[in-house]
């Protein structure tokens, strides 16, 4: 059975800096899959290549079996794969309601968008979203008004509304509380139930809550896979991700 992304032999190269080396991974579909590694392993840039943000020097990216690699990135995104960048880009001078309402739509007319909206249907995605997101009394707010954690979960409200397939998430936890942080966990966990999910993430705690599956980098290629009990167990992965050299 084939995952719903698989990536294959990977490799990007800046100039004579190889990022990217001979990189395999398979995410199945209903799993939530964290991405680790130390800084520099390449996980940005995996994300940047699964989305269309960079283009790869080798290798095949399949999305439900079918070929994406090197498409643009409005391609990809039309094919069912979203972004949760680490950085909210929500449009903070609307309200919560217009920013899920425009993201709704690929149309690149924002009042085009908003008409819409309106159509039969809709109403019910945009009140299954706004519940998810935890945002449904925060509706009316100027999304510039909203705290740092409700920031982020309107903008993966925002990507929800596009309904993708898979959603990649880029440290969604940085700067939230504690309580924040528990709460975007449960965000995750049902979010899981009809979306697949990558993750890249330095929080232990926070993978321990959420992931099915830890894919653990390094130097630009994978170092091992499994479950979390499966990755801690890892000598090679203590080694290199946590430092543990001695301890070995």
């Amino acid at each position: 059975m084939s995952g719903l992304l698989e990536i294959q032999h990977l490799s990007k190269n800046f100039d004579t800096t190889k990022v990217i080396n001979d990189f395999s991974m398979t995410v199945d579909e209903g799993t939530i899959c964290c991405l680790l590694g130390p800084n520099g392993a390449g996980k940005t840039t995996t994300i940047d290549l699964i989305t269309g943000r960079v283009k790869p020097t080798s290798g095949t990216i399949l999305f439900a079996n079918e070929d994406i690699t090197g498409r643009d990135e409005h391609e990809i995104a039309r094919a069912g794969v979203g972004r949760k960048f680490q950085v909210p880009a929500v449009l903070r001078d609307m309200t919560v309601r217009q920013n899920l309402e425009v993201a709704y739509s690929r149309q690149t007319n924002p009042f085009w968008n908003l008409f819409k909206f309106h159509r039969a249907g809709l109403k019910q995605k945009f009140d299954e979203v706004a519940d998810l997101a935890g945002l449904t009394r925060r509706l009316d707010v100027i999304a510039g008004n909203l705290s740092h954690g409700e920031t982020q979960w309107l903008e993966i409200g925002m990507v929800l509304m596009q309904e993708p397939r898979l959603m990649l998430m880029d440290e969604p936890i940085a700067g939230m509380t504690e309580g924040e942080i528990e709460k975007t966990a449960r965000i995750f966990r049902d979010l899981r139930k009809t979306t697949t999910l990558i993750v890249v993430e330095h929080d232990m705690g926070f993978v321990r809550q959420i992931a099915d599956v830890v894919t653990v980098m390094h130097m630009g290629s994978l170092l091992a896979q499994g479950t979390l009990s499966e990755i801690e167990a890892n000598a090679r992965v203590r080694e290199v991700y946590l430092g543990e050299q001695e301890a070995a």
